[in-house]
C-alpha cells in the first residue's frame, strides 16, 4: 500500500526544547493520533475520551520519577503540538493500551506483530547486526517520523516512531541499535507505570545490553515486551521484559530472533505466555524466523530476504493487510509498516 514518504526530524538542545521542535513540525500527525487511539478505546472497550485520557495522565509521575528528562521532552512535544500532555501520554502509552483494547479481548482476528533478527560478527563476517520488520496498523504508517536527535550527555541517535512518542526502533552514536516485538503475559495490565515506548528510548539511551537489562530492572512496569539489541560490541540478545521480572535470551550461534512469543520461558520465570494461546500461529512465525536466522551467513542482503519471507502467509514475517480476516477488530487492520536494517559498525 502506498503512502507518503516519512518526515524526516532532526531535533537538538535540552531536552523540552528537543520536544517542542518535535511537537510543531508534527502537530497534524501527532492530533491524528490521538484520534486514533481514542477511538480503539472507545470502539473496543465502551469507555469515554475522558475516561482514557485521565488514565493517561497518570503516566506522568511514573515517568519523572524514573527519568525527568524525558518527560520533559515529552511535555515539549504537547507544547510543540499545542495539545495537552495527557494526549501525548497517550501516544507513549498506546502499547499499554492495547493489553486493555486487543489483547485482554478474544482470540477473534490476527493481529500479526513483528518480528526482530539481529547477528553478531561471528555469523556475518564481521559486523553486527539488527532488523526488523514492524507490523502495526495501515493508518499508523502515515504517521511515523524519523527523528534524529542530538542530546547532552547522551548517545545521540536516530528512531523511526509514531509522531508525538518518545522513542522506538533505532541505533545510536554508541553503538547500540534496538528493535521491539509485543508480547503478552498473564501479569500484564493497563495501569500507570513506566510505558513501554518510554522504555524504549531509555534502551536507545544505553551504550550496551547489560546497560538496558539493568536500566529495565529499574523501572516501574506493567507490560510485557521484547527487546531485541545489538551492540559494536558484538552483543546480541533479547531481552524479555515483563512485570514481574528481566530476562536476557542469549544468541545461538551469534544470532537472536525474535517474533510475539516469550523465546526464554522457564518454569522459575512464572510467566504466560498469553500471545502463544491466542494466536498459536504466531509461533510458526517466530520459529521460521529462527531458521531462516541460523540457515546460512546473515548479510544485508540476506536481511533483505528475510523481511520480504512469506512462508506461513498471511501469518508470514512480511505481512500484507489483504490478508486480515473478516472478523479483525475495528482499527486493527494491520501490515508490514515499515523494514529496518541496521549496522552497527558503520552507524547506518
Amino acid at each position: 500500500m502506498a503512502r507518503p514518504a516519512v518526515r524526516k526530524l532532526q531535533i537538538s538542545g535540552e531536552a523540552h526544547d528537543r520536544g517542542v521542535q518535535h511537537g510543531s513540525q508534527t502537530q497534524d500527525l501527532v492530533r491524528k493520533g490521538v484520534d486514533f487511539y481514542v477511538n480503539m478505546w472507545e470502539k473496543n472497550t465502551g469507555g469515554s475520551r475522558a475516561e482514557v485520557l485521565e488514565l493517561a495522565a497518570g503516566f506522568a509521575d511514573p515517568i519523572g520519577e524514573f527519568d525527568a528528562e524525558i518527560l520533559s521532552e515529552i511535555e515539549g512535544i504537547a507544547a510543540g503540538a499545542e495539545v495537552p500532555l495527557e494526549e501525548v501520554l497517550l501516544i507513549n502509552a498506546r502499547y499499554e493500551l492495547m493489553i486493555a483494547t486487543v489483547f485482554d479481548n478474544d482470540s477473534s482476528g490476527s493481529p500479526g506483530e513483528c518480528t526482530s533478527l539481529a547477528a553478531a560478527g561471528e555469523a556475518t563476517g564481521g559486523h553486527t547486526l539488527i532488523a526488523q520488520n514492524w507490523d502495526w496498523t495501515v493508518e499508523a504508517g502515515e504517521r511515523c517520523v524519523l527523528v534524529e536527535i542530538r542530546q547532552e550527555g547522551r548517545p545521540d541517535l536516530l528512531t523511526h516512531v509514531e509522531a508525538g512518542m518518545i522513542g522506538h526502533k533505532g541505533l545510536n552514536t554508541a553503538g547500540l541499535g534496538l528493535c521491539a516485538n509485543a508480547m503478552s503475559s498473564h501479569h500484564d495490565r493497563f495501569a500507570p507505570a513506566v510505558p513501554v515506548w518510554v522504555l524504549g528510548r531509555v534502551a536507545l539511551n544505553c551504550e550496551s545490553i547489560d546497560q538496558v537489562e539493568e536500566k529495565m530492572n529499574q523501572a516501574q512496569r506493567t507490560a510485557s515486551v521484547n527487546f531485541t539489541v545489538a551492540s559494536i560490541r558484538g552483543d546480541v540478545g533479547a531481552v524479555e521484559v515483563t512485570p514481574k521480572d528481566v530476562k536476557v535470551v542469549a544468541p545461538t550461534r551469534g544470532r537472536v530472533s525474535h517474533g510475539n512469543v516469550f523465546a526464554g520461558l522457564s518454569p522459575e520465570r512464572d510467566v504466560e505466555d498469553r500471545l502463544a494461546v491466542l494466536f498459536p500461529q504466531f509461533c510458526d512465525r517466530a520459529r521460521r524466523a529462527e531458521e531462516l536466522v541460523q540457515e546460512e551467513d546473515v548479510s544485508v542482503e540476506r536481511l533483505k530476504s528475510m523481511l520480504v519471507d512469506h512462508e506461513n502467509r498471511p501469518e508470514s514475517i512480511c505481512r500484507h493487510w489483504e490478508d486480515a480476516p473478516d472478523d479483525t477488530p475495528e482499527g486493527l487492520l494491520l501490515e508490514t509498516v515499515a523494514s529496518g536494517i541496521m549496522d552497527l559498525n558503520v552507524g547506518k
